[in-house]
């Protein structure tokens, strides 16, 4: 990814918003990867969590492949807190994940959730999401 943003040109925005246009794809990515699918890298990605029989043993294994995979592939940000967000839903689970970008301090806001296999995520302050 990043080598393609060398060349791709993203016209009328500041640098700093480039750069986080870019962590926000990145954490995209590697949050909806599949470990084993759609990556050279056999631990790029989370993990199928079938293997799993309670509900809280696969918050904890998400939580701790979330943590991993945003420290060792996206080094731009710094894992603040991830915490489980409640619902009433039995095969639903979403996460809130706080990140800093670590060159500018300035705080990402995501929601992670498995059952849609997406992430809304949220720039503090600027409006910008993914």
């Amino acid at each position: 990814m990043a080598l393609m943003s060398k060349f791709m040109r993203q016209s009328g925005l500041r640098k700093e918003e480039q750069e986080l246009n870019s962590v926000i794809t990145n954490l995209n990515n590697i949050l909806n990867t599949r470990k084993g699918y759609g990556s050279i890298l056999k631990d790029f990605g989370i993990r199928d969590m079938n293997e799993f029989i309670s509900r809280e043993h696969i918050a904890i294994a998400v939580m701790e492949e979330v943590k991993a995979n945003i420290d060792r592939y996206e080094p731009r940000v710094e894992l603040v807190q991830i915490k489980r967000v409640d619902d009433q839903n039995p095969l639903r689970l979403s996460f809130q994940i706080e990140c800093m970008l670590r060159e500018t301090s300035q705080s990402l806001h995501m929601v992670f959730d498995t059952v849609y296999s997406s992430i809304d995520l949220g720039s503090g302050g600027n409006g910008l999401s993914g």
